[in-house]
C-alpha cells in the first residue's frame, strides 16, 4: 500500500492549501474533510487525476481444504 500524506501550505494572507499524496478516488476527500471543516469555506477545489482512479484494495483469502 502506498503511503498517504497531506502537504499543507499556509500563505502570508492565511490561505490554506492542502495537497493529498498517495490517495486515490474519494479517499483524498475523506482525508481533508476535518481540515476543511476547521478552516472554514473552501474557495477552490482542484481534483488531480488520482481522484478519478479507483483505490487499490488488497484482499486476502484463506483457503481451507476439508478431506
Amino acid at each position: 500500500m502506498e503511503m498517504q500524506e497531506l502537504e499543507i501550505t499556509i500563505d502570508k494572507e492565511g490561505r490554506i492549501q492542502v495537497k493529498v499524496n498517495g490517495a486515490h478516488g474519494a479517499d483524498c476527500l475523506a482525508m481533508t474533510k476535518n481540515l476543511e471543516e476547521a478552516a472554514g469555506v473552501v474557495e477552490e477545489r482542484t481534483l488531480s487525476p488520482a481522484y478519478y482512479e479507483q483505490p487499490v484494495r488488497e484482499e486476502h483469502y484463506t483457503c481451507i481444504r476439508r478431506y
